[in-house]
């Protein structure tokens, strides 16, 4: 498991997705820089959604629910790169067939981040980091909507865009 480092380098991106240059990723939202992650959705043979609770020591959205992994693309490497360097890094798993769903983008503090979300399965167990996951829950589509529209639990804005992007499918180009 490795320790999230918020000195890595990053790509700074225009706003059609073009690296313009790097930065550490802790001067993100400092300088309002566009940016890109990754989050991938892990679904059981069941159909039902793996979310995190984020570690309480997190300095976003701490105790948040949110994507199955998630993670900042680094300078230099592909979204795809990125999304399998993860989910080694947060669950413990290597070797899984990513596919990718869809790009989407969004808003977040004055930056525009673009977001490449893959889908794949996995029953688990799971190795996961506990110093950026405080809890992992497979749960059912329709009881995070629930928990969502009823407030029990906090969603990381994030995910919840990535969900809606998810359920309304990508946008033929």
């Amino acid at each position: 498991m490795t320790v999230v480092d918020e000195s890595m380098a990053i790509n700074r991106v225009d706003d059609k997705d073009v690296p313009a240059g790097t930065i550490l990723r802790n001067q993100v939202f400092q300088i309002h820089a566009n940016f890109r992650v990754v989050h991938v959705l892990l679904f059981n043979n069941k159909g039902d959604l793996l979310i995190q609770r984020l570690a309480l020591t997190r300095s976003r959205n701490p105790g948040y629910w949110g994507s199955s992994v998630a993670g900042y693309v680094f300078a230099g490497e592909t979204y795809e790169a990125a999304a399998a360097r993860r989910i080694s890094q947060e669950l413990g798993l290597y070797n899984v067939t990513l596919t990718l769903f869809g790009k989407t983008e969004m808003y977040d503090q004055e930056c525009k981040k673009f977001i490449d979300v893959f889908i794949t399965n996995h029953e688990g167990p799971f190795l996961y980091d506990h110093t950026h996951i405080e809890q992992l829950e497979f749960l059912s589509l329709e009881r995070i909507h629930i928990m969502r529209d009823s407030g029990e639990r906090p969603f990381t804005p994030t995910f919840l865009h990535v969900l809606n992007f998810f359920e309304q499918g990508p946008k033929a180009s």
